[in-house]
């Protein structure tokens, strides 16, 4: 099912002095005229504080609503969306199973949810749509070249911002990698991998998705290694640590024990499942951190969900030209380079990341004694190094959007300084 982009949606203005209320650009629309399937849709509707608009034509209603934020539409045989570019999605009882996906299939809708055994993760997607600029930001690290550092960086961006207190994931993206696991020496930590993940044929609901994951100390991490089986349990109702096994009525897969390795031979289902999977995080926590490796199809999968790019550019010649190379594969989101040390004489990191088209956020310095700190699990001393704090910092920044400050974290570093770094 094809993604869509719904649209835009303002920021309220003087929200710290104001109570929160359901903004117009909450509205949603359902082109339904079964009493049944519209009290069902209500009742999720006022769950969610969302406002529901009942039709039967989406052009009768396009005009008094535009600011509408998805189109719910039953599966009914005339049932058409003409001209919306926003989310769709079918919905209708179990019982109709066969022709809500025909349906779906047939207006090439984004989702499909199945009342009302679906309705508690409706609301959820509902509610999303309240205040999308709430939900996490993405943060895609990628190598300008090979061996560039884009796994160590993509891990301490993510440990500073989870030391923070920020709720924060970090996303494996690259399966042909040695694994952010193995990095992080976490194959052991119960929760589900990227190999269960992909098996998911339905929808994610973003607290099961954040009780079902590995953690490493803060950090949540998803990554492709095999580990150990969870010891809770990820169904409807909430988690159970007593439980031996995992089940999922929302897709996520039954696991016990020691798991096997699941073959990836169906593009188009990955992309589906990454998608919801990537979906349900952002819901579940405030920033991840996608570790994007160099290769076609972690850009290709991963790359459109990131709302930012970092690239890893060592500071040689050779380095920026295979950057270069690789820009107009990257999606179109802003970005920036992380310059990595040490540097080719008589160059610096402004210059590299000019020559190499994109701003600067920060220098990664070579890093001694990173593979034996990881191992020993003491990666708190990693971000206690001068340099690295002024990093990460600027990167962060850079993501929230504030240059002036990443810019100064960076001028901080330089002068030898502490660099300011907010809470």
């Amino acid at each position: 099912m094809r993604r869509r982009q719904g649209p835009a949606t303002g920021q309220a203005s003087d929200p710290a002095h104001k109570p929160w209320l359901p903004r117009r650009d909450t509205t949603v629309l359902l082109l339904s005229r079964s009493p049944q399937l519209q009290g069902e849709v209500g009742r999720v509707a006022a769950a969610a504080a969302v406002e529901l608009v009942i039709g039967e034509a989406l052009e009768q209603n396009f005009g008094a609503h535009g600011d509408i934020a998805a189109v719910l539409v039953d599966a009914a045989p005339d049932a058409a969306t003409p001209g919306w570019r926003g989310p769709v999605i079918v919905v209708g009882f179990t019982a109709d199973a066969d022709r809500i996906w025909q349906q779906a299939a047939k207006l090439e809708a984004d989702r499909v949810a199945f009342l009302p055994d679906s309705a508690h993760w409706l609301a959820d997607y509902l509610a999303c749509l309240q205040n999308p600029a709430s939900r996490a930001g993405v943060l895609g690290v990628v190598g300008g070249c090979g061996g560039s550092g884009a796994s160590t960086l993509s891990l301490l961006v993510a440990a500073e911002a989870a030391s923070r207190g920020t709720r924060t994931l970090l996303v494996d993206g690259d399966r042909w990698g040695g694994g952010l696991g193995v990095m992080l020496s976490a194959q052991e930590a119960p929760g589900l991998r990227w190999p269960e993940l992909l098996q998911v044929s339905g929808s994610i609901n973003p607290g099961q998705l954040a009780a079902a994951l590995p953690q490493v100390g803060p950090l949540a991490l998803l990554s492709w290694e095999q580990g150990r089986a969870s010891e809770g349990q990820a169904g409807t109702t909430g988690t159970s640590p007593d439980s031996d096994y995992m089940h999922a009525p929302t897709g996520l897969p039954a696991v016990r024990g020691r798991r096997t390795a699941v073959p990836l031979h169906a593009p188009s289902q990955t992309h589906d499942a990454v998608d919801e999977v990537m979906r349900a995080a952002q819901g579940a926590y405030e920033l991840v951190v996608v570790d994007l490796g160099r290769t076609p199809e972690a850009l290709s999968t991963f790359g459109i969900q990131c709302n930012g790019m970092v690239v890893v550019v060592p500071g040689r010649a050779r380095a920026v030209a295979a950057a270069l190379k690789m820009g107009s594969e990257l999606p179109a989101v802003p970005s920036a380079a992380v310059v990595r040390g040490p540097m080719a004489e008589g160059i610096d990191a402004e210059m590299v990341a000019t020559a190499a088209g994109l701003p600067l956020a920060g220098e990664l310095p070579w890093l001694r004694g990173v593979d034996q700190a990881l191992l020993a699990q003491r990666l708190p001393e990693l971000l206690h190094r001068r340099r690295v704090r002024g990093l990460v910092a600027g990167v962060l920044d850079w993501m929230a959007g504030d240059s002036a400050t990443a810019q100064s974290a960076r001028a901080a570093v330089s002068s030898g300084a502490h660099p300011g770094v907010r809470p």
